[in-house]
């Protein structure tokens, strides 16, 4: 299944401003609070689409961004019916 949206959550608020300008001229990304689904966060996450996910993971991977510092999830459903599921 297409997710609607891919989320970006990240184990501190530096390493979610770190990513933010990563992502800067590479992709769109909207900054979010971390939904309640999942757990691994500061509070802070990157919402993209997923056509730009693959732009986004080398970003991310050339910044210099520890990996274990942010983890990526796909984002279906809304409401009660909302799920997010990691990506590896």
């Amino acid at each position: 299944m297409e997710p609607d949206y891919c989320l970006i959550s990240f184990a501190s608020t530096h390493a979610a401003l770190r990513a933010r300008q990563a992502l800067t001229g590479v992709c769109p990304a909207v900054v979010m609070p971390v939904l309640r689904e999942i757990s691994l966060g500061c509070g802070m996450a990157l919402r993209l689409h997923p056509a730009h996910l693959s732009a986004a993971r080398t970003a991310l991977a050339e910044s210099g961004l520890p990996r274990e510092t942010y983890a990526f999830y796909r984002v279906t459903g809304s409401g009660s019916a909302l799920r997010a599921e990691p990506l590896e």
